[in-house]
C-alpha cells in the first residue's frame, strides 16, 4: 500500500503588540496513512511539501524549529502523542530570516522498525520560536515568538475512522501532484533576438494529477526560494519576463496530465551571448487553503 499524504488547509500566524513582530507559516496540517516502519520520508521531496516561514517583522528574527511532543488536551481525536520526537528531523532547524524574507525546511520521518508502533496513530507538533541572535547580532524582534503546527501519521494503517468521515465528506484533499520534470536543460544553443517555442525542441513543463480531485494551478516565473539551489555554472536569469508560460493557469482533472508551453526571447546583446541562464518556475495549487508551491527549474544555454 502506497503511502498516502492529505492535507487540512492550516494558517498559523504569530502576533504580539507590536505590530512590527510577528512570524507565521502556513503549513498544512499533514496527515500520512500507511507509513512504513524503516523508510524515511522527506515531506518536500514526497508531496511538494515544505516546511515555510514568513518573517513578516520590520527587522531580521533568528529562529528554531523543534518537535514538539504534544499534551494530551491538544491530541486529535485518535492520535496519541508521538512516542519519540527524534522520529521527526527538520533540516535546517534554524534560521536567520530578514524582515519580509521566507526560510524553507525540509520535514524529515522514520519511524524506527519497532513492532510495537504498527497500526497506531501518532500526532506531532512543529514549533517555530524566535530565538536569541548569535553573538554580535540584534534580532528585529521585540518579543518571544512561537507559532505551532501539526504533523498525524498512521504507521501501516489507514487514518483513525473520524479521519476516513472526513475523506468522504471532501474536508481533506489528498495532496498527490507533481510539477515534471523539476529540472529542464534545453538542449542545444538558443539563438539571440527572436521568439523561440521551446515545444520545438521538445521542453514542456506538465503538471501530474495523481489525486482524487481536481485541481487548480496558476504558473508563473519567479525568483528562486530559498531552498531551491541552481546547478554551478548557470546564473539566474536578469528578465524574468524572457520566459513565458501558456497557458497560466492549468485546470488538471483527477488522475491527468496538463502541459504547459514554453516561450523563450533573449534580446541580441553581447552582454547575452554564450550565456547559461536559468528561470524558476512555480506552480500554486488554487482555489484551495493549501498554501502548497512547486517548483521546476529551466537551463538555457544561449548562442555565441
Amino acid at each position: 500500500m502506497r503511502t498516502k499524504m492529505l492535507a487540512l488547509g492550516l494558517a498559523a500566524l504569530a502576533s504580539l503588540a507590536a505590530a512590527q513582530s510577528k512570524i507565521g507559516t502556513k503549513f498544512a496540517d499533514v496527515i500520512m496513512e500507511y507509513v512504513t516502519p524503516g523508510k524515511v520520508y522527506n515531506l518536500r521531496t514526497m508531496r511538494n511539501l515544505p516546511y515555510r516561514v514568513q518573517n513578516d517583522s520590520a527587522g531580521p528574527a533568528d529562529l528554531n524549529i523543534t518537535i514538539e511532543v504534544p499534551q494530551k488536551d491538544s491530541l486529535k481525536e485518535g492520535y496519541e502523542a508521538i512516542a519519540d520526537p527524534s522520529w521527526i528531523q527538520v533540516v535546517p532547524s534554524r534560521m536567520q530570516l530578514k524582515g519580509g524574507e521566507q526560510g524553507l525546511a525540509d520535514i524529515i520521518l522514520r519511524v524506527p522498525e519497532d513492532p510495537a508502533y504498527a497500526q497506531r496513530h501518532y500526532q506531532a507538533h512543529i514549533l517555530c520560536a524566535s530565538a536569541p541572535p548569535p553573538p554580535g547580532q540584534i534580532s528585529g524582534l521585540a518579543f518571544t515568538l512561537a507559532i505551532a503546527s501539526r504533523l498525524r501519521f498512521s504507521v501501516g494503517s489507514a487514518g483513525p475512522e473520524n479521519i476516513r468521515r472526513m475523506q468522504k465528506a471532501g474536508l481533506y484533499q489528498q495532496l498527490n501532484f507533481t510539477l515534471e520534470p523539476d529540472m529542464l536543460n534545453v538542449p542545444g544553443f538558443q539563438p539571440l533576438g527572436k521568439r523561440l517555442d521551446l515545444a520545438e525542441t521538445g521542453a514542456r513543463l506538465s503538471l501530474v494529477n495523481r489525486g482524487i480531485q481536481k485541481l487548480d494551478f496558476v504558473l508563473k516565473v519567479v525568483a528562486p526560494p530559498e531552498g531551491i539551489g541552481l546547478a554551478p555554472g548557470y546564473e539566474l536569469a536578469p528578465d524574468f519576463s524572457w520566459l513565458t508560460l501558456k497557458p497560466e493557469t492549468l485546470k488538471v482533472p483527477s488522475d491527468s496530465i496538463k502541459s504547459a508551453q514554453l516561450g523563450l526571447e533573449i534580446p541580441d546583446k553581447p552582454e547575452h551571448r554564450g550565456k547559461r541562464y536559468v528561470f524558476v518556475v512555480q506552480a500554486t495549487l488554487k482555489g484551495k487553503e493549501i498554501p502548497v508551491e512547486v517548483y521546476s527549474r529551466v537551463y538555457v544555454n544561449t548562442a555565441k
